[in-house]
Parts: C-alpha cells; structure tokens; sequence
C-alpha cells in the first residue's frame, strides 16, 4: 500500500511549522486533482474540496493554481536536483549513482509529492515558465552526465546518452498517470523498481545495487 495523504488537520503538524505543513498538502493534493482532471479543467474549488477546506483558508497559503501548479514544479525539481547531487557524492560505480539518482526522484515524488504534473506551455506566464524549464534542462543536463560517465567506464553499453534521458524522463513522467496512494506498490517498492529497470537496460551485464549484484 501506498503512503496515506496527510489531513489538513493532522495533529502532527502542531510539531511541525503549520505554514509549510500546509502548503505541502496543498501542493500533494492539488497533484493529484491536476492529474485526475488535468490543470486546465482543475478549479481552486476542486482543490479545496479534495482538502476538506473553504476555498478562502486555500487562498490563506498560495495565491492561485499559477501558483499551486509552480511551486508543485518547482518542488519536483528540488527533489530531482537532491538525487543527483546525492549521487554525484557517491564513492560508487556509475550504474550505482544513476540508480540512486533515478530511485530518490522517483520515490520522493511519489512519496512526498503524491506525483508531479507534467509542465506544459500555457499553464505559466512566461517569467516563470522560464525559470523551471531552465531548471529542468540543467537536471537533464546532470542526469546525461552520469548516463555519459557510465559509457565512459564501461558500466554501460555504448548509447545516445541525450535519447536514453528522454526516454528515463518519460517513464518517470508517467508514473503520476497511474499512482495511487492506495495502490499496492509503496513508494519505496515502485522507486527501487523503476530505477533497477532503468539502469538495467544500459548495462553491459549485471546491474550492482551498491556493490551487490541485482
């Protein structure tokens, strides 16, 4: 089973600062409705009623769906620029760090996030259009340098190292297509999953999962 949605009143986040509690539940449930509905036809009702709130107490904490649908991006990118940096610190064979960078993404967007929505031009204003594609190129760029190092050592076959990112980009892409929070994968099985398939099909022969063959 997947991991529960969190409740606006959830006593745990008198632990926590309230605000930032808040607006992460915002930005998960409002991912799933625009995943569900898709952003165009998502309304800030909508959010709200998935939330159990008034669409006032919604404006309380973000400004409007422009918004919402920029810091779930901007979130997603945070997430998938952790894993990379996470990897490239690693002491370990490429096949190794590709596989941790893919695994934290893809876990950490379904776990904390709830999935993310594919950006497309037209749900922002240019301005900050701009800035989280800008911010996904660099990721792009960041995840061909690990597929390019692997190449390089012989950890994978010879590729097109800027056609397997597009390909790995729209696998991943598409898991908030089909994720439930209730489905029977968790987070941490689907990301495991995802990630060993994915390195696996660049490799010369055996896949190590930090230094034990897979």
């Amino acid at each position: 089973m997947g991991q529960p949605l969190a409740k606006w009143t959830d006593r745990g986040a008198a632990r926590r600062h309230i605000r930032s509690f808040r607006l992460e539940i915002i930005l998960q449930s409002a991912a799933r409705c625009f995943n569900r509905k898709g952003y165009h036809a998502t309304k800030m009702g909508d959010i709200a009623r998935e939330l159990g709130v008034s669409k006032a107490a919604l404006y309380y904490y973000v400004e409007s769906k422009e918004d919402i649908i920029f810091q779930c991006e901007a979130a997603a990118l945070d997430l998938a620029m952790e894993g990379i940096r996470i990897a490239e610190g690693l002491s370990e064979p490429d096949d190794v760090k590709l596989y941790v960078a893919l695994r934290h993404f893809i876990e950490g967007m379904t776990d904390r996030l709830n999935g993310c929505v594919v950006l497309t031009e037209g749900m922002l204003s240019p301005g900050p259009y701009r800035d989280l594609v800008r911010r996904r190129d660099d990721y792009e760029r960041r995840l061909r340098k690990l597929v390019e190092a692997g190449v390089a050592s012989g950890a994978f076959a010879p590729c097109d190292p800027k056609m397997v990112v597009l390909a790995m980009l729209g696998a991943m892409n598409w898991i908030p297509r089909w994720y439930s929070p209730d489905g029977e994968r968790n987070p941490t099985e689907i990301g495991e999953t995802f990630a060993r398939y994915l390195v696996r099909g660049l490799g010369q022969g055996g896949f190590h999962e930090h230094g034990s063959a897979v």
